[in-house]
């Protein structure tokens, strides 16, 4: 039963890992390619947008700067302001003047435009103008103009148009703590140059919401403008996470953006064509994670559902399959063990059927076969097919190899040619015809099997070999030593991290006959756990002793932690016996 559980089990694992992966992949693809695809879109739907609102600021604040310059347009506004910037005070009659010359001059802009806040005109300490839309306020009396920061820059950009950041105008009186934006300038001579007096005209930052109030990125965005200093102009957040985001921070009664996280957001920036000032938008990437979110579970979940739906149909596929061979199994290791009178009971209609009919025809003619035949006969082939099996394992080459590969990386030339001819030796006695040889070959052929084992496990494994000079030219059974010494480095030494192990093999003469021991001092084993019996070298060796000397004696003491000790003891045999097989 534990082995059909055993199987079935694996056929469902690489049934998992067959439809798992591929699946995983295409929703991961999917979801993959509906990320960037999404973000294509948005980023080029920004970018437009992005574009055209540049255009509509740039625009919106040259329409500003017309009103700087209107009063170059009007020679008498000129005079008037050439006049009183050479006199300390301003009658009465020319303020009149004044103020109906430049009033009809930005009236049109003035009342059409609703984010006009006010406009000033100042000369030394002279207030010579200013109205607002937004206030009733009046200028301070005797006011230093020539201390405010925007008065100073304005002669110094001699009359180039500058921009100051949201501030506080304080000269009011009464006082409002509203942030305006403004766009000053120098009134010169335009031949001397001289300047006559400075116009500072100021709109409220809330103003440039009226360009974005119908604006949709289909995600959240916070869309705010900057200048060269990266003060803030105005900013218009779409919810409350997207301004956290901008972490905006205060300095010098500026307010400036923090470090963007580009990882929640996308940042696009715009020049705003002929201003110091940049469009800055900020997409969230939240949202775009959370629609691929959305498809990973959805396509997950729809893999459960059809992955518990076909593994149910797979184990039922899997048992019709599984079973038969397990039933198989059993019969055939009831067979093996000499029970010809078993027979495999079929399911009718399941898979495998005509399989487990041929198997009892074949266990009939098996058995009707061996009935004809000598016991000793098939002891004879069963001990020949068994020492094919005990033979050099491909595991044990491939690590050979494996290790000759590692030497000629590592350039031990001289070291991979003595292996190569252990190897050499090694193969050539076990490709030999003949069912016997002398105990010297053999010993020979185990010192070239644990010189190759040896490259392997270098300082781990170490070994000897003696032998009366009497015993070298006695007969044994060709490779009966080999399986005792395999055992002893694969079970002994090998599972055991950087245990060493010694190993030892002598022959003597004792009492008439030929004592062969192979001693190690490895891991050693129960005795009464173990099966030696289920070895197939081991037992294969066991019979071969047997069959050519029946008074021979086989002794295998171990313990858990104390090695393992052989010791084969069997008659002297001088001459080959070419009648005798093994």
């Amino acid at each position: 039963m534990a082995k059909r559980v055993k199987l079935i089990n694996r056929l469902t694992k690489y049934f998992i890992r067959s439809t798992a992966l591929p699946f995983l992949l295409i929703v991961l693809l999917s979801g993959s390619i509906f990320q960037s695809y999404y973000n294509w879109h948005i980023l080029t739907l920004t970018d437009g947008y992005t574009k055209s609102m540049a255009q509509n600021i740039s625009r919106y604040i040259k329409d500003l700067e017309q009103v700087i310059i209107l009063p170059f347009f009007d020679d008498e506004v000129m005079a008037l302001l050439n006049k009183f910037s050479k006199q300390d005070n301003i009658n009465f009659s020319d303020q009149i003047m004044f103020n109906n010359e430049f009033g009809n001059l930005i009236s049109s802009i003035r009342y059409v435009r609703n984010d006009f806040y006010s406009a000033i005109i100042v000369s030394g300490n002279k207030t010579i103008y200013a109205s607002s839309n937004f206030t009733t306020a009046e200028p301070a009396l005797n006011h230093n103009w020539e201390k405010e920061v925007w008065y100073k820059k304005a002669l110094e950009a001699n009359g180039k148009i500058i921009y100051i950041p949201p501030h506080i105008t304080d000269y009011y009186n009464p006082k409002d703590d509203k942030l305006k934006i403004s766009v000053v300038c120098s009134i010169n001579n335009l031949i001397t140059r001289k300047p006559y007096a400075v116009i500072k005209i100021d709109i409220l930052p809330e103003s440039f919401i009226n360009l974005f109030d119908t604006l949709d990125f289909i995600v959240p965005f916070n869309l705010y403008m900057s200048d060269e200093n990266n003060n803030i102009i105005f900013c218009y957040p779409s919810n409350a996470t997207m301004l956290e985001r901008l972490d905006i921070r205060e300095e010098g009664g500026q307010k400036h953006p923090g470090t963007i996280n580009e990882t929640l957001s996308n940042h696009i920036k715009q020049k705003i064509p002929g201003t110091p000032y940049t469009l800055n938008i900020l997409l969230d990437k939240t949202v775009v994670f959370a629609y691929t979110l959305l498809i990973y579970v959805a396509g997950v979940l729809l893999y459960l559902l059809a992955f518990i739906i076909a593994l149910l149909l797979n184990r039922r596929l899997t048992k019709r399959i599984s079973e038969p061979i397990n039933a198989i199994n059993i019969t055939l290791r009831a067979v093996e063990k000499g029970n010809f009178t078993t027979r495999y009971e079929s399911q009718p209609g399941w898979e495998l059927e005509e399989i487990g009919v041929s198997l009892n025809h074949m266990i009939e003619d098996l058995k009707e076969t061996i009935e004809k035949k000598y016991i000793a006969e098939l002891a004879k082939e069963k001990a020949e097919n068994k020492a094919l099996l005990s033979q050099i394992s491909p595991h044990f080459l491939f690590n050979t190899l494996n290790s000759m590969i590692a030497m000629l990386y590592d350039g031990k030339f001289e070291q991979m040619e003595k292996a190569l001819y252990n190897l050499s030796d090694l193969l050539h006695y076990v490709l030999r015809k003949d069912d016997f040889s002398r105990i010297e070959e053999e010993l020979s052929f185990l010192n070239a099997y644990l010189m190759l084992q040896k490259e392997r496990f270098t300082d781990r494994l170490s070994f000897s070999i003696e032998a009366e000079k009497e015993t070298l030219s006695a007969l044994i059974p060709r490779l009966l030593l080999q399986p005792f010494v395999e055992n002893s480095v694969i079970h002994g030494m090998e599972p055991i991290s950087n245990y060493k192990c010694f190993i030892a093999i002598n022959t003597s003469i004792k009492d008439g006959k030929i004592l062969i021991r192979i001693k190690d001092d490895g891991a050693g084993f129960d005795l009464n756990k173990t099966d030696i019996s289920s070895s197939i070298g081991i037992s294969n060796s066991i019979n071969r002793v047997r069959i050519m000397d029946p008074e021979s004696s086989i002794s295998i003491t171990s313990a858990e932690g104390q090695g393992c000790t052989i010791d084969i003891s069997m008659k002297i045999q001088k001459e080959k016996n070419e009648n005798t097989h093994c």
